[in-house]
């Protein structure tokens, strides 16, 4: 990996996050934990290339409080602002890793998602 970089990105939630994975060759769900996938588009959208690809972040977290907020109540379409550690791995093609420490919702998808563990409409800050 590649050195590390502590930033806020704001961005939307691309589908449904998903509970965290555990280490090594087993495969399982690990309490307290959620991955889900951020997209970023340029701020300076004039000043960019009309072509320019959105930024793709795949998202953890270890915050069994943020893990909550995602698992019950984000949904794709949400507009969130995320805050935490960005590491860009070794392979350029491969997507830059987010480790969640803050999670705010900035604008809420305009339709709830069926299915999503109990969505409520309470949005909080957390972190």
């Amino acid at each position: 990996m590649n050195p590390q970089t502590h930033l806020a990105i704001d961005g939307y939630v691309d589908a449904i996050p998903a509970p965290g994975t555990g280490w090594g060759t087993a495969r399982f769900d690990r309490w307290g934990t959620a991955r889900f996938d951020l997209i970023h588009s340029p701020a300076d959208a004039d000043l960019i290339a009309p072509d320019a690809p959105d930024t793709v972040y795949t998202c953890t977290t270890g915050d069994p409080r943020i893990a909550d907020v995602l698992l019950r109540e984000i949904q794709p379409g949400d507009l969130l602002r995320v805050t935490g550690t960005l590491a860009q791995p070794d392979a350029p093609e491969a997507p830059a890793h987010f480790t969640v420490d803050s999670l705010e919702v900035l604008e809420a998808a305009s339709a709830p998602v069926i299915g999503n563990c109990g969505y409520q409409n309470l949005r909080s800050a957390v972190g």
